[in-house]
Protein backbone atom coordinates (compact mmCIF):
# COMPACT_ATOMS: atom_id res chain seq x y z
CA UNK A 1 0.00 0.00 0.00
CA UNK A 2 1.40 3.35 -0.98
CA UNK A 3 1.70 6.12 1.50
CA UNK A 4 1.71 8.71 -1.29
CA UNK A 5 -1.35 10.74 -2.16
CA UNK A 6 -0.57 10.27 -5.92
CA UNK A 7 -1.56 7.00 -7.71
CA UNK A 8 1.47 4.96 -8.98
CA UNK A 9 1.88 2.88 -12.19
CA UNK A 10 3.43 -0.55 -12.79
CA UNK A 11 6.67 -0.76 -14.86
CA UNK A 12 6.95 -3.92 -17.07
CA UNK A 13 10.16 -4.35 -19.18
CA UNK A 14 11.10 -4.18 -21.96
CA UNK A 15 8.87 -1.19 -22.78
CA UNK A 16 7.25 1.55 -20.77
CA UNK A 17 3.65 1.99 -21.79
CA UNK A 18 2.39 5.50 -21.35
CA UNK A 19 -0.66 6.00 -19.09
CA UNK A 20 -3.68 7.99 -20.05
CA UNK A 21 -6.22 9.52 -17.80
CA UNK A 22 -9.63 9.14 -19.39
CA UNK A 23 -13.21 8.59 -18.44
CA UNK A 24 -12.63 4.86 -18.07
CA UNK A 25 -10.31 5.28 -15.09
CA UNK A 26 -6.68 5.66 -14.11
CA UNK A 27 -3.99 3.28 -15.52
CA UNK A 28 -5.52 2.08 -18.80
CA UNK A 29 -3.06 1.54 -21.72
CA UNK A 30 -3.31 3.77 -24.85
CA UNK A 31 -2.40 0.91 -27.21
CA UNK A 32 -4.37 -1.99 -25.71
CA UNK A 33 -8.12 -2.47 -25.67
CA UNK A 34 -7.76 -5.05 -22.92
CA UNK A 35 -8.84 -3.73 -19.53
CA UNK A 36 -6.13 -4.43 -16.94
CA UNK A 37 -6.91 -5.91 -13.58
CA UNK A 38 -6.83 -3.50 -10.66
CA UNK A 39 -3.55 -3.23 -8.89
CA UNK A 40 -3.48 -4.00 -5.14
CA UNK A 41 -1.70 -0.76 -4.40
CA UNK A 42 -4.43 1.38 -5.97
CA UNK A 43 -6.26 3.66 -3.47
CA UNK A 44 -10.03 3.54 -3.78
CA UNK A 45 -11.76 6.87 -3.73
CA UNK A 46 -13.78 7.48 -0.54
CA UNK A 47 -17.55 7.45 -0.81
CA UNK A 48 -20.23 9.38 1.13
CA UNK A 49 -23.33 7.25 1.42
CA UNK A 50 -26.74 8.45 2.64
CA UNK A 51 -29.06 5.54 3.40
CA UNK A 52 -32.75 5.80 4.29
CA UNK A 53 -33.80 2.41 5.59
CA UNK A 54 -32.93 -1.07 4.32
CA UNK A 55 -29.54 -2.81 4.21
CA UNK A 56 -26.30 -0.90 3.75
CA UNK A 57 -24.52 -3.64 1.66
CA UNK A 58 -22.58 -2.41 -1.41
CA UNK A 59 -23.74 -3.42 -4.92
CA UNK A 60 -21.21 -5.93 -6.41
CA UNK A 61 -21.99 -4.91 -10.00
CA UNK A 62 -20.75 -1.36 -9.48
CA UNK A 63 -17.75 -2.10 -7.29
CA UNK A 64 -14.52 -3.78 -8.45
CA UNK A 65 -13.26 -6.73 -6.44
CA UNK A 66 -10.49 -5.57 -4.13
CA UNK A 67 -7.70 -7.25 -2.26
CA UNK A 68 -7.95 -7.87 1.45
CA UNK A 69 -5.44 -5.06 2.01
CA UNK A 70 -7.76 -2.45 0.49
CA UNK A 71 -8.74 0.38 2.82
CA UNK A 72 -12.51 0.60 3.14
CA UNK A 73 -13.52 4.24 2.86
CA UNK A 74 -15.36 5.90 5.76
CA UNK A 75 -19.07 6.46 5.39
CA UNK A 76 -21.50 8.94 6.94
CA UNK A 77 -24.72 7.05 7.38
CA UNK A 78 -28.11 8.58 8.24
CA UNK A 79 -30.43 5.70 9.04
CA UNK A 80 -34.18 5.86 9.54
CA UNK A 81 -34.88 2.35 10.76
CA UNK A 82 -33.40 -0.87 9.31
CA UNK A 83 -30.12 -2.66 10.13
CA UNK A 84 -26.49 -2.05 9.27
CA UNK A 85 -24.31 -4.99 8.21
CA UNK A 86 -20.77 -5.12 6.85
CA UNK A 87 -18.32 -7.76 5.62
CA UNK A 88 -16.05 -9.37 8.16
CA UNK A 89 -12.93 -8.49 6.14
CA UNK A 90 -13.59 -4.79 6.07
CA UNK A 91 -12.50 -2.23 8.58
CA UNK A 92 -15.54 -1.09 10.49
CA UNK A 93 -16.43 2.43 9.49
CA UNK A 94 -17.65 5.17 11.83
CA UNK A 95 -21.36 5.97 11.55
CA UNK A 96 -23.54 8.89 12.60
CA UNK A 97 -27.03 7.51 12.97
CA UNK A 98 -30.26 9.44 13.40
CA UNK A 99 -33.00 6.94 14.24
CA UNK A 100 -36.71 7.60 14.12
CA UNK A 101 -37.64 4.01 14.77
CA UNK A 102 -39.59 2.48 17.64
CA UNK A 103 -37.43 3.90 20.43
CA UNK A 104 -39.69 5.76 22.86
CA UNK A 105 -38.73 9.33 23.66
CA UNK A 106 -39.38 10.18 27.31
CA UNK A 107 -41.51 13.31 27.47
CA UNK A 108 -40.43 16.27 29.58
CA UNK A 109 -42.89 16.69 32.39
CA UNK A 110 -43.44 20.28 33.53
CA UNK A 111 -44.86 20.29 36.99
CA UNK A 112 -47.45 22.82 37.97
CA UNK A 113 -45.89 25.41 40.22
CA UNK A 114 -48.39 26.27 42.96
CA UNK A 115 -48.26 29.07 45.46
CA UNK A 116 -46.70 28.07 48.76
CA UNK A 117 -49.16 30.13 50.80
CA UNK A 118 -52.88 29.50 51.10
CA UNK A 119 -55.12 32.07 49.45
CA UNK A 120 -58.67 32.18 50.86
CA UNK A 121 -59.95 33.85 47.70
CA UNK A 122 -59.04 30.89 45.50
CA UNK A 123 -58.81 27.80 47.70
CA UNK A 124 -61.35 26.27 50.07
CA UNK A 125 -60.70 24.68 53.44
CA UNK A 126 -61.18 20.93 53.83
CA UNK A 127 -61.94 19.49 57.26
CA UNK A 128 -59.47 16.72 58.09
CA UNK A 129 -59.94 16.30 61.85
CA UNK A 130 -62.43 16.92 64.67
CA UNK A 131 -61.39 16.81 68.34
CA UNK A 132 -63.55 17.28 71.43
CA UNK A 133 -61.69 19.59 73.82
CA UNK A 134 -64.36 19.92 76.52
CA UNK A 135 -68.04 19.02 76.69
CA UNK A 136 -68.91 22.23 74.82
CA UNK A 137 -65.82 23.06 72.77
CA UNK A 138 -64.28 21.38 69.75
CA UNK A 139 -61.17 21.83 67.59
CA UNK A 140 -61.59 21.68 63.81
CA UNK A 141 -58.43 21.06 61.80
CA UNK A 142 -58.48 22.09 58.15
CA UNK A 143 -56.13 21.61 55.21
CA UNK A 144 -56.04 23.73 52.08
CA UNK A 145 -57.53 22.03 49.03
CA UNK A 146 -54.25 22.71 47.18
CA UNK A 147 -52.07 21.56 50.11
CA UNK A 148 -50.43 24.96 50.56
CA UNK A 149 -49.12 26.43 53.81
CA UNK A 150 -51.11 28.69 56.10
CA UNK A 151 -49.34 31.98 56.69
CA UNK A 152 -50.65 34.19 59.48
CA UNK A 153 -49.55 36.04 62.59
CA UNK A 154 -49.98 34.16 65.88
CA UNK A 155 -53.13 35.46 67.56
CA UNK A 156 -55.06 36.32 64.38
CA UNK A 157 -58.46 34.99 63.29
CA UNK A 158 -59.98 33.71 60.06
CA UNK A 159 -63.40 34.68 58.75
CA UNK A 160 -65.44 31.68 57.60
CA UNK A 161 -68.32 31.68 55.13
CA UNK A 162 -71.04 29.26 56.21
CA UNK A 163 -74.30 28.59 54.38
CA UNK A 164 -77.17 27.52 56.60
CA UNK A 165 -80.67 26.93 55.21
CA UNK A 166 -79.83 28.78 52.02
CA UNK A 167 -78.49 31.86 53.77
CA UNK A 168 -74.81 32.84 53.93
CA UNK A 169 -73.34 33.75 57.31
CA UNK A 170 -69.89 35.11 58.17
CA UNK A 171 -68.12 34.40 61.44
CA UNK A 172 -64.59 35.07 62.66
CA UNK A 173 -62.79 32.41 64.70
CA UNK A 174 -59.38 32.66 66.32
CA UNK A 175 -56.64 30.32 65.09
CA UNK A 176 -55.15 27.99 67.70
CA UNK A 177 -52.41 26.43 65.54
CA UNK A 178 -48.99 27.81 64.54
CA UNK A 179 -48.17 29.47 61.19
CA UNK A 180 -46.31 27.99 58.20
CA UNK A 181 -47.99 24.60 58.54
CA UNK A 182 -50.23 22.68 56.13
CA UNK A 183 -52.99 22.53 58.72
CA UNK A 184 -55.11 25.26 60.30
CA UNK A 185 -56.86 24.61 63.61
CA UNK A 186 -59.89 26.52 64.88
CA UNK A 187 -61.21 25.82 68.36
CA UNK A 188 -64.89 26.73 68.68
CA UNK A 189 -67.13 26.71 71.71
CA UNK A 190 -70.84 26.08 71.66
CA UNK A 191 -72.95 29.09 72.58
CA UNK A 192 -76.56 28.90 73.77
CA UNK A 193 -78.68 29.78 70.72
CA UNK A 194 -75.48 30.41 68.76
CA UNK A 195 -76.31 29.94 65.10
CA UNK A 196 -73.01 29.26 63.32
CA UNK A 197 -70.86 27.79 66.09
CA UNK A 198 -73.51 25.22 67.00
CA UNK A 199 -74.16 24.37 63.35
CA UNK A 200 -70.46 23.66 62.82
CA UNK A 201 -70.33 21.39 65.86
CA UNK A 202 -73.43 19.47 64.80
CA UNK A 203 -73.00 19.28 61.03
CA UNK A 204 -69.44 19.77 59.78
CA UNK A 205 -68.00 16.38 58.81
CA UNK A 206 -64.58 15.13 57.72
CA UNK A 207 -64.05 15.97 54.06
CA UNK A 208 -66.48 18.90 54.04
CA UNK A 209 -65.39 22.16 52.42
CA UNK A 210 -65.72 25.69 53.75
CA UNK A 211 -64.89 29.01 52.15
CA UNK A 212 -63.12 31.82 53.97
CA UNK A 213 -62.74 35.53 53.41
CA UNK A 214 -59.42 36.36 55.00
CA UNK A 215 -57.07 36.09 57.93
CA UNK A 216 -56.75 39.26 59.98
CA UNK A 217 -56.42 40.70 63.46
CA UNK A 218 -54.29 43.34 65.18
CA UNK A 219 -53.91 41.21 68.30
CA UNK A 220 -50.84 39.15 67.45
CA UNK A 221 -47.30 38.59 68.66
CA UNK A 222 -45.77 39.81 65.39
CA UNK A 223 -47.20 43.33 65.27
CA UNK A 224 -47.41 43.86 69.04
CA UNK A 225 -43.85 44.54 70.16
CA UNK A 226 -43.15 42.52 73.29
CA UNK A 227 -40.41 41.76 75.77
CA UNK A 228 -38.61 38.46 76.18
CA UNK A 229 -40.67 37.87 79.32
CA UNK A 230 -44.43 37.50 78.75
CA UNK A 231 -47.58 36.92 80.75
CA UNK A 232 -50.36 35.32 78.70
CA UNK A 233 -53.78 35.60 80.34
CA UNK A 234 -56.98 33.96 79.12
CA UNK A 235 -60.36 32.72 80.24
CA UNK A 236 -62.78 30.29 78.63
CA UNK A 237 -62.37 30.00 74.86
CA UNK A 238 -60.22 33.14 74.92
CA UNK A 239 -57.37 30.67 75.30
CA UNK A 240 -57.53 30.02 71.54
CA UNK A 241 -55.39 32.91 70.17
CA UNK A 242 -53.20 32.94 73.27
CA UNK A 243 -52.29 29.29 72.74
CA UNK A 244 -51.23 30.06 69.18
CA UNK A 245 -48.95 32.82 70.50
CA UNK A 246 -47.47 30.54 73.17
CA UNK A 247 -46.73 27.62 70.83
CA UNK A 248 -45.20 29.83 68.17
CA UNK A 249 -42.92 31.65 70.59
CA UNK A 250 -41.80 28.37 72.16
CA UNK A 251 -40.99 26.98 68.72
CA UNK A 252 -39.15 30.07 67.49
CA UNK A 253 -37.59 31.68 70.56
CA UNK A 254 -35.79 29.47 73.05
CA UNK A 255 -35.03 32.53 75.21
CA UNK A 256 -38.67 33.47 75.76
CA UNK A 257 -39.85 33.36 79.38
CA UNK A 258 -43.57 32.59 79.19
CA UNK A 259 -46.00 32.57 82.10
CA UNK A 260 -49.51 31.42 81.21
CA UNK A 261 -52.51 32.16 83.46
CA UNK A 262 -55.77 30.54 82.39
CA UNK A 263 -59.07 30.89 84.22
CA UNK A 264 -61.94 28.41 83.96
CA UNK A 265 -65.01 27.23 85.84
CA UNK A 266 -63.51 23.83 86.73
CA UNK A 267 -61.14 21.16 85.41
CA UNK A 268 -63.69 19.88 82.91
CA UNK A 269 -63.79 23.29 81.24
CA UNK A 270 -60.05 23.71 80.69
CA UNK A 271 -59.50 23.80 76.92
CA UNK A 272 -56.12 22.40 75.75
CA UNK A 273 -55.42 20.85 79.15
CA UNK A 274 -53.53 17.87 77.69
CA UNK A 275 -51.69 20.09 75.22
CA UNK A 276 -50.48 22.38 78.00
CA UNK A 277 -49.15 19.34 79.85
CA UNK A 278 -47.15 18.35 76.78
CA UNK A 279 -45.71 21.84 76.34
CA UNK A 280 -44.70 21.95 79.99
CA UNK A 281 -42.86 18.65 79.61
CA UNK A 282 -41.02 19.91 76.54
CA UNK A 283 -40.16 23.48 77.58
CA UNK A 284 -38.73 24.52 80.91
CA UNK A 285 -39.31 28.18 80.03
CA UNK A 286 -43.08 27.63 79.89
CA UNK A 287 -45.12 27.72 83.11
CA UNK A 288 -48.87 27.45 83.47
CA UNK A 289 -51.12 28.45 86.36
CA UNK A 290 -54.79 27.49 86.30
CA UNK A 291 -57.20 29.60 88.30
CA UNK A 292 -60.42 27.62 88.81
CA UNK A 293 -63.67 28.63 90.40
CA UNK A 294 -64.09 25.03 91.55
CA UNK A 295 -61.05 22.74 91.65
CA UNK A 296 -62.54 19.73 93.46
CA UNK A 297 -60.99 16.51 92.19
CA UNK A 298 -58.43 18.33 90.05
CA UNK A 299 -55.29 16.28 89.33
CA UNK A 300 -52.09 18.28 89.00
CA UNK A 301 -49.64 17.33 86.26
CA UNK A 302 -46.00 16.98 87.27
CA UNK A 303 -42.87 15.08 86.32
CA UNK A 304 -39.95 13.79 88.30
CA UNK A 305 -37.36 16.41 89.27
CA UNK A 306 -39.33 19.13 87.52
CA UNK A 307 -40.54 22.14 89.44
CA UNK A 308 -42.27 23.40 86.32
CA UNK A 309 -45.65 21.75 86.80
CA UNK A 310 -49.21 22.60 85.79
CA UNK A 311 -50.29 24.26 88.99
CA UNK A 312 -53.75 25.39 90.00
CA UNK A 313 -55.61 27.16 92.71
CA UNK A 314 -59.20 28.03 93.45
CA UNK A 315 -60.48 31.57 93.22
CA UNK A 316 -61.16 34.51 91.00
CA UNK A 317 -58.66 36.80 89.30
CA UNK A 318 -57.69 39.72 91.53
CA UNK A 319 -54.87 42.16 92.16
CA UNK A 320 -53.59 40.11 95.10
CA UNK A 321 -53.54 36.90 93.04
CA UNK A 322 -51.69 38.55 90.15
CA UNK A 323 -49.08 40.16 92.39
CA UNK A 324 -48.60 36.93 94.33
CA UNK A 325 -48.14 34.79 91.22
CA UNK A 326 -46.09 37.29 89.21
CA UNK A 327 -43.91 39.52 91.39
CA UNK A 328 -41.95 40.48 88.23
CA UNK A 329 -45.09 41.72 86.47
CA UNK A 330 -43.49 45.05 85.52
CA UNK A 331 -40.82 43.19 83.50
CA UNK A 332 -43.35 41.42 81.30
CA UNK A 333 -45.61 42.07 78.33
CA UNK A 334 -49.25 41.04 78.83
CA UNK A 335 -51.39 39.39 76.14
CA UNK A 336 -55.01 39.03 77.27
CA UNK A 337 -58.11 37.40 75.75
CA UNK A 338 -61.41 36.31 77.23
CA UNK A 339 -64.95 37.44 78.01
CA UNK A 340 -65.47 41.18 78.15
CA UNK A 341 -66.02 41.36 81.92
CA UNK A 342 -62.96 39.24 82.64
CA UNK A 343 -60.73 41.37 80.42
CA UNK A 344 -61.97 44.57 82.01
CA UNK A 345 -61.10 43.18 85.44
CA UNK A 346 -57.55 42.24 84.36
CA UNK A 347 -57.07 45.65 82.69
CA UNK A 348 -58.10 47.39 85.91
CA UNK A 349 -55.67 45.21 87.90
CA UNK A 350 -52.83 46.19 85.57
CA UNK A 351 -53.63 49.88 85.86
CA UNK A 352 -53.93 49.68 89.65
CA UNK A 353 -50.54 47.94 89.71
CA UNK A 354 -48.97 50.88 87.79
CA UNK A 355 -48.26 48.57 84.90
CA UNK A 356 -46.93 50.21 81.73
CA UNK A 357 -49.99 49.88 79.48
CA UNK A 358 -47.78 50.24 76.40
CA UNK A 359 -46.92 46.59 77.14
CA UNK A 360 -50.57 45.56 77.51
CA UNK A 361 -52.39 43.98 74.54
CA UNK A 362 -55.85 42.43 74.50
CA UNK A 363 -58.23 40.80 72.10
CA UNK A 364 -61.42 42.68 72.78
CA UNK A 365 -63.74 39.95 71.66
CA UNK A 366 -64.15 36.21 71.69
CA UNK A 367 -65.03 35.23 68.10
CA UNK A 368 -66.98 32.13 69.03
CA UNK A 369 -69.41 34.16 71.16
CA UNK A 370 -71.64 34.43 68.08
CA UNK A 371 -74.60 36.76 68.53
CA UNK A 372 -74.42 37.52 72.25
CA UNK A 373 -73.20 41.08 71.82
CA UNK A 374 -75.81 41.67 69.15
CA UNK A 375 -78.49 40.39 71.50
CA UNK A 376 -77.36 42.88 74.14
CA UNK A 377 -77.37 45.76 71.65
CA UNK A 378 -80.79 44.91 70.25
CA UNK A 379 -82.30 44.62 73.73
CA UNK A 380 -81.69 48.35 74.16
CA UNK A 381 -84.06 49.33 71.35
CA UNK A 382 -86.92 51.64 72.32
CA UNK A 383 -90.48 51.99 71.07
CA UNK A 384 -89.69 55.25 69.27
CA UNK A 385 -89.26 55.11 65.49
CA UNK A 386 -86.59 56.57 63.23
CA UNK A 387 -85.89 56.28 59.51
CA UNK A 388 -83.10 54.22 57.92
CA UNK A 389 -81.97 55.17 54.40
CA UNK A 390 -79.53 53.20 52.26
CA UNK A 391 -79.84 54.85 48.80
CA UNK A 392 -77.46 52.47 47.02
CA UNK A 393 -79.81 49.56 47.76
CA UNK A 394 -83.14 51.38 47.65
CA UNK A 395 -83.75 50.95 51.40
CA UNK A 396 -86.10 53.39 53.09
CA UNK A 397 -87.43 51.84 56.27
CA UNK A 398 -88.97 52.90 59.56
CA UNK A 399 -87.04 51.19 62.37
CA UNK A 400 -86.93 51.14 66.16
CA UNK A 401 -84.64 53.70 67.74
CA UNK A 402 -81.65 52.07 69.46
CA UNK A 403 -81.61 49.05 67.14
CA UNK A 404 -78.35 47.45 65.99
CA UNK A 405 -77.24 49.02 62.72
CA UNK A 406 -75.78 45.70 61.54
CA UNK A 407 -79.02 43.81 62.11
CA UNK A 408 -81.05 46.52 60.40
CA UNK A 409 -78.82 46.39 57.31
CA UNK A 410 -78.85 42.58 57.20
CA UNK A 411 -82.63 42.35 57.65
CA UNK A 412 -83.20 44.78 54.79
CA UNK A 413 -81.07 42.96 52.24
CA UNK A 414 -77.97 45.15 52.36
CA UNK A 415 -74.95 42.88 51.57
CA UNK A 416 -72.85 43.76 54.58
CA UNK A 417 -70.50 41.25 56.23
CA UNK A 418 -70.68 40.89 59.99
CA UNK A 419 -67.90 38.45 60.83
CA UNK A 420 -66.79 39.00 64.41
CA UNK A 421 -69.97 40.88 65.35
CA UNK A 422 -68.03 42.46 68.20
CA UNK A 423 -66.25 45.50 66.78
CA UNK A 424 -62.84 44.03 66.03
CA UNK A 425 -62.46 42.59 62.53
CA UNK A 426 -63.71 45.66 60.66
CA UNK A 427 -65.68 43.68 58.06
CA UNK A 428 -68.90 45.63 58.75
CA UNK A 429 -67.38 49.06 58.25
CA UNK A 430 -69.84 51.47 56.66
CA UNK A 431 -70.25 55.23 56.30
CA UNK A 432 -72.94 57.32 57.97
CA UNK A 433 -73.48 60.15 55.51
CA UNK A 434 -76.11 61.87 57.66
CA UNK A 435 -77.85 61.26 60.97
CA UNK A 436 -76.77 59.95 64.33
CA UNK A 437 -75.52 56.60 65.61
CA UNK A 438 -73.97 55.55 68.92
CA UNK A 439 -70.85 53.33 68.67
CA UNK A 440 -69.19 51.25 71.36
CA UNK A 441 -66.15 50.27 69.29
CA UNK A 442 -64.00 51.88 66.62
CA UNK A 443 -60.97 49.63 67.05
CA UNK A 444 -60.11 49.03 63.40
CA UNK A 445 -60.97 52.54 62.20
CA UNK A 446 -58.39 55.24 61.66
CA UNK A 447 -58.84 58.79 62.95
CA UNK A 448 -59.37 59.94 59.37
CA UNK A 449 -62.10 57.33 58.78
CA UNK A 450 -63.90 58.30 61.97
CA UNK A 451 -63.73 61.94 60.90
CA UNK A 452 -65.29 60.99 57.54
CA UNK A 453 -68.22 59.24 59.26
CA UNK A 454 -67.19 55.58 59.10
CA UNK A 455 -68.53 53.30 61.85
CA UNK A 456 -68.60 49.60 62.68
CA UNK A 457 -72.18 48.52 62.15
CA UNK A 458 -71.98 45.63 64.64
CA UNK A 459 -71.06 48.04 67.43
CA UNK A 460 -73.43 50.87 66.51
CA UNK A 461 -77.08 51.67 67.21
CA UNK A 462 -79.29 54.13 65.36
CA UNK A 463 -80.36 57.08 67.50
CA UNK A 464 -82.14 59.16 64.87
CA UNK A 465 -82.89 59.28 61.16
CA UNK A 466 -79.76 57.98 59.46
CA UNK A 467 -78.43 57.56 55.92
CA UNK A 468 -75.80 54.87 55.33
CA UNK A 469 -73.46 53.92 52.49
CA UNK A 470 -71.18 50.87 52.30
CA UNK A 471 -68.26 52.75 50.75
Amino acid sequence: MSSSNTPSSTISPPALKPLKLNSAGLGQSTTSKEKPAPVSSKLQAPKLNFSLGGSDNNNSKSTAKSATSKLTPPKLNFALGGNKSSGSSKLATPKLSFSLGETAVKPVVIKNVTATTWSPTTTSLVLVKRELETHDSMSFTFAAADQTLFDFKPGQFVTLTVEIDGKTHYRAYSISSVPQQKQLRLTIKRVPDGLVSNWLADNLAIGDNLSALNIAGQFNSSDCQHKAKLLLVSAGCGITPVMSIAKTLLAQDSDADIEFLHCARDKDNVIFHAEMQTLIAQHRNFKVQLLLENSDGFATFSRENNSNALAHQTGMVSKDVIQQLYPDLQDRTIFLCGPVGFMKAVENIAQESDFDMANFFQESFTPAADNKQQDNITSGASTASVMLYVPDFAVEKEVAQGSSLLELLENNGVPIIGACRAGVCGSCKCKVTSGEVKSTSSETLTAAEIEQGFVLACSSTVEGDVTVALS
